[in-house]
């Protein structure tokens, strides 16, 4: 859940971002409050719809708190918090965001819940 690979399994086939060769090996080693890439999202995996400039504010053993902005978010924050349970792990996040255009928050939020829904569903399929 924290590699390129395994944020595009959760996207797919919806969404695909962009990732530079060396951006995570893991987000433990990753310095907190200053960009650590750009990431182009692409509709499909072609369709080039946002650029995303990727920031983490904190990373603990069983969460993280990315406070990034894009072009069409002025914020968006995603939390993501690991809880272990007897038969695996309950997977929880939290998502802020705020559309850089006033008019097309609640678009944005309908879309963040939407796409958070299907990265469950994703979750479920690949983990269960």
């Amino acid at each position: 859940m924290t590699t390129p690979a395994g944020v595009n399994a959760e996207l797919s086939p919806w969404i695909r971002m962009t990732f530079p060769a060396a951006a995570m090996t893991g987000l433990g080693a990753a310095p907190v409050d200053e960009p650590l890439f750009v990431s182009w999202l692409l509709a499909f995996g072609i369709l080039p719809f946002d650029r995303h400039v990727f920031v983490l504010a904190e990373v603990g053993h069983r969460h993280f708190i990315e406070t990034s902005h894009s072009v069409l978010q002025a914020q968006w924050r995603h939390e993501r918090y690991v809880t272990a349970t007897g038969a695996g792990c309950r997977v929880r996040d939290v998502v802020t965001v705020r559309a850089r255009l006033g008019l097309m928050g609640p678009f944005t939020r309908l879309i963040a819940a939407a796409l958070f829904r299907h990265r469950h569903k994703r979750l479920r399929l690949l983990f269960s």
